[in-house]
């Protein structure tokens, strides 16, 4: 699905993305945080005002 969902730290840092999953194309099947730094999150970021923007 294209999903434009970059995941910034405080300091606003590129850290990762968000990847939707859909099953059968209207059903969520999973979100996936994928990341480029060298440790791994712990936990999923915080819902924040920030760019979200898909293709139809």
């Amino acid at each position: 699905m294209p999903v434009d969902a970059h995941v910034h730290d405080l300091s606003g840092t590129y850290v990762g993305e968000i990847l939707v999953w859909p099953d059968r194309g209207a059903t969520l099947a999973a979100l996936e945080l994928a990341w480029v730094t060298d440790e791994m999150p712990t936990s999923l970021p915080a819902v924040v005002d920030g760019p979200l923007s898909w293709t139809a």
